[in-house]
């Protein structure tokens, strides 16, 4: 599971890279995003456009399994999921995720980071409504897939990060069959990642603190 997630791109950058066709809402310079806090997605809407919002990050109720990152397999293979799958994709910009790794008492945690800057993580969105149906909130889960080399020695799943043709064609609302999608959920290339161990959770604060980098 990734543990929290970065954003530190501004709007201007963010709507540049990912073809915003019209802002929401968006929060930057956010070292650490941890799961129920407000996330920045961009989606399709019935016009066509990508939008640029916030969601919750995990779907409801929140407690059940997968609702914060959901293995590609599991996903793809429950029934739950085929609507989201088909009409309610997302996808999450992101600066850098952590994994924290607990031996004994003490935690080491790991940022890894794309050497292109801001990436693109695939996700799934959902509107929740209240049993009283007067309140609605907006939802977001990130996809996970297996480890590459670089994060595989500390998890053994990581983020499904899209480039930029694997986002074109996830974002694609014609884009409906099952098989394809999940096809576009793999492991990024090692080789565009870096791996920093960080040598105590308040150092996730400043993204310039390498420690020790592995390519």
């Amino acid at each position: 599971m990734c543990h929290s997630i970065a954003i530190l791109a501004d709007v201007h950058e963010v709507m540049k890279q990912f073809r915003v066709d019209r802002l929401l809402s968006y929060s930057s310079n956010r070292y650490e995003v941890r799961p129920t806090e407000s996330v920045s997605a961009v989606m399709i809407n019935r016009k066509g456009e990508r939008i640029l919002d916030e969601f919750r990050w995990g779907l409801m109720p929140f407690w059940a399994k997968e609702a914060v990152c959901g293995d590609r397999n599991s996903i793809f293979s429950n029934i739950v999921f085929d609507r989201i799958v088909k009409k309610q994709r997302c996808v999450i910009p992101c600066s850098g995720f952590y994994v924290g790794v607990t031996e004994g008492k003490e935690t080491e945690w790991i940022r890894f980071k794309m050497r292109s800057g801001t990436f693109g993580i695939a996700g799934l969105y959902d509107i929740w409504k209240a049993p009283s149906g007067e309140e609605e909130l907006r939802t977001c889960m990130m996809l996970m897939t297996e480890s590459n080399s670089v994060v595989s020695p500390y998890h053994a799943s990581m983020p499904a990060i899209l480039d930029e043709e694997q986002m074109e064609k996830w974002l694609h609302p014609e884009q409906k069959d099952s098989r394809q999608l999940r096809s576009y959920l793999q492991p990024i290339d090692e080789l565009r990642m870096v791996a920093n161990v960080l040598s105590s959770p308040s150092e996730k604060l400043e993204m310039g603190a390498d420690v020790s980098i592995f390519v």
